[in-house]
């Protein structure tokens, strides 16, 4: 990705969160790369320091590759008590990965957060921005096999 993707926001330092927005949003592996840490830190006269202590700072922004689905699993109290790491296990087992880590075709990966803010609908999942409440293992596995299927029928269009 060039610098030119995020050239159309202006250079102003109070804009560095619309062009994480930006360039997390139309990488492959979601995330902001290092080179691209680069070339925003030169874009807004920051220090590679200043333009990752920001990135590092708000969990929806990466500096690692993600999949195309980054699950956020709320870890709050509420969630646990009503089953969220027996949702972990399920998933960590499901997708073949750990925490921070990608599923092997590249479409999931897992983030454990504080707190969803939804604790009314505890046990709770956000899928990228959709928050995916009262959650079961069976809803989890038709969440995922929905998505799945998504992912093979765009392919399948191109």
């Amino acid at each position: 990705m060039q610098r030119r993707e995020f050239s159309a926001i202006p250079p102003l330092k109070e804009n560095i969160l619309a062009i994480f927005h930006e360039i997390q949003n139309k990488d492959r592996q979601n995330h902001v790369s290092p080179q691209m840490v680069r070339d925003i830190a030169g874009y807004l006269d920051l220090s590679i320091a200043q333009v990752y202590g920001v990135l590092s700072f708000y969990h929806m922004f990466s500096h690692r590759p993600r999949g195309k689905y980054v699950i956020r699993l709320c870890d709050s109290l509420s969630c646990r008590v009503l089953g969220s790491l027996d949702i972990y296990e399920y998933l960590v087992q499901e997708l073949g990965i750990r925490e921070e880590g990608v599923s092997g075709d590249g479409l999931f990966s897992i983030e454990l957060v504080n707190c969803l803010g939804s604790c009314d609908t505890a046990p709770n999942m956000m899928v990228n921005d959709t928050l995916v409440p009262h959650l079961t293992i069976e809803k989890v596995r038709a969440h995922l096999d929905a998505l799945r299927l998504d992912t093979s029928q765009k392919e399948a269009v191109k």
